[in-house]
């Protein structure tokens, strides 16, 4: 009779692990950066990261909540622990960072009717350049450039929020700068929600393409334990197929 009683309340010990572990969530934030974090009126809705940390963490028994936000908030709240981590930050040391999901090349863009064409960092002086606040566009030495003082020399009209990628498009299109950086598959999806976007062309891409992670806060232990189930997670889907079936639906090279 002992026996069978300690083997119950060992078995209801296991289930009662089994379910805290099951209502465990993660909170991660971005802003809108289609096709890799996709936002509709009431917040994250899609997009290949999110649908990827979704299911990764779910083989781990997480459960994801997404917020939608600008992506420097998200990056700040969640180094003082207020989220759990960030989709696609910057490749720095600022969050604990899974390993890389996918890669995104950064291109030059500017009106058709330019003949301008990007030939190394020499090419960029003496140009106002439209970008994005906090973002990341090769994880190496762009990336430095833009976090050195001064930029290195160059001239940059940074925006940030929600929407920042459609309206650096909109300035481009109305003349405020030359030349606007995006991230290719990022531009392929905005040129058809904003007026006039075609009337863009690519001008040359930046030689290193960024790899895309999840960082995660380095609070407590919390962070490290996230990393680790995204990359076990990680590891499930693409022994399953289903990283390939995620990089054909949303057309992630």
């Amino acid at each position: 009779m002992r026996s069978i009683l300690f083997w119950l309340v060992a078995l209801l010990a296991l289930c009662a692990l089994s379910s805290a572990r099951a209502a465990a969530v993660v909170t991660l934030a971005s802003d809108d950066w289609c096709p890799f974090i996709c936002s509709g009126p009431g917040g994250i809705d899609g997009g290949f990261l999110v649908e990827l940390a979704q299911q990764a963490l779910a083989t781990q028994r997480y459960r994801v909540d997404s917020k939608l936000m600008p992506l420097s908030r998200a990056m700040a709240m969640s180094e003082s622990g207020e989220l759990d981590g960030v989709y696609a930050p910057p490749v720095d040391d600022t969050l604990l960072q899974s390993k890389p999901l996918a890669y995104s090349r950064a291109c030059f863009y500017t009106p058709k009717q330019s003949h301008w064409r990007y030939a190394g960092l020499s090419s960029l002086r003496g140009l106002k350049i439209g970008a994005i606040v906090d973002y990341g566009y090769d994880g190496g030495e762009f990336d430095r450039l833009l976090a050195a003082k001064g930029h290195g020399g160059l001239t940059l009209d940074f925006n940030t929020g929600e929407k920042a990628g459609n309206k650096n498009l909109r300035k481009l299109l109305l003349g405020r700068y030359p030349v606007l950086l995006e991230h290719e598959a990022v531009m392929a999806h905005i040129e058809s929600a904003v007026p006039g976007g075609g009337q863009v062309r690519e001008a040359g891409c930046l030689e290193r393409p960024l790899p895309l992670v999840i960082g995660f806060g380095r609070h407590g232990e919390s962070g490290v334990e996230m990393a680790r189930a995204l990359d076990a997670g990680m590891a499930r889907l693409s022994a399953s197929g289903q990283l390939e079936k995620l990089k054909r639906k949303y057309r992630i090279k």
